[in-house]
């Protein structure tokens, strides 16, 4: 049984503002996230901030310490709640597939390009508090030290880290066949309801 967790608790530098909350035709970046994640999961909840009525989690053991601290906080409580993996995405990738467990395959997987993106067994909690405790950041280091595949896509996701890039992903234009284009690599966001 897989736990959905958007990984939603950093600073934005590089954005100028919370990116998390960002428009994206009319929806906020998480909240397509959230779309995108909440099907592919028996439940889903949102670490690093409060959301919605979202199911919320802090960063563990604090915050500011990256990403590998909010997966570590989603797999202590995946374990506590008998889910066997969690299924990790970051708050800035509105474009996920909708067969990420599919795509991964079995846990530990990340996506080669952007290992945030995981399916992660939760027996490896202990081992991520170890590493944290050490004073590692890097979840694809972590990733690797814990034998994880990594699966490449055929198109690479699109990955908001400034007002550039999402205002790349805004100018989605209807094709003279009256689909959805865009000029994001992989983006399929002018097609999703707004």
């Amino acid at each position: 049984m897989i736990l959905g967790a958007v990984l939603a608790g950093g600073t934005s530098r590089r954005f100028g503002s919370d990116k998390a909350l960002a428009l994206l035709d009319g929806r906020s970046l998480i909240d397509h996230v959230i779309a995108r994640l909440a099907p592919q999961c028996a439940a889903l909840l949102v670490v690093g901030r409060h959301h919605g009525d979202w199911n919320s989690l802090t960063d563990r053991p604090a915050g500011g310490l990256g990403p590998l601290a909010a997966l570590n906080a989603a797999l202590h409580d995946a374990a506590n709640h008998g889910y066997t993996s969690v299924l990790s995405a970051p708050c800035d990738m509105p474009d996920l597939p909708d067969n990420l467990p599919t795509l991964l395959g079995r846990a530990p997987a990340v996506l080669a390009d952007q290992p945030v993106v995981g399916l992660w067994p939760v027996h490896v909690a202990p081992q991520l508090d170890a590493w944290l405790a050490n004073g590692e950041r890097s979840v694809r280091k972590f990733a690797k030290h814990i034998g994880a595949t990594e699966a490449v896509l055929p198109v690479p996701l699109a990955n908001i880290n400034t007002p550039a890039d999402l205002a790349r992903c805004r100018v989605a234009q209807p094709s003279p066949s009256g689909t959805s284009t865009s000029p994001s690599a992989g983006s399929s966001l002018s097609t999703q309801p707004g």
